[in-house]
């Protein structure tokens, strides 16, 4: 089966279990994102930006540690 949406396959497949992953805004740099906590650090998850320039900011880009 074959499933097209724009919707992420955590959200159509959830489980209990994997939602102990807590999801925060901040601002880095005056930037708004979106992030997550894995392991007592903040990781940015998403821009939430409109500017397209503040997505070129390495010090917002998904996946970047936050100190």
């Amino acid at each position: 089966m074959i499933i097209y949406t724009p919707v992420p396959p955590e959200v159509l497949w959830y489980v209990e279990e994997r939602d102990k992953i807590q999801i925060m805004e901040g601002l880095v740099q005056g930037i708004p994102v979106q992030m997550k906590v894995v392991q007592g650090t903040n990781v940015v998850e998403r821009v939430l930006s409109t500017d397209p320039a503040h997505f070129l900011n390495s010090a917002c880009q998904p996946g970047s540690k936050i100190i």
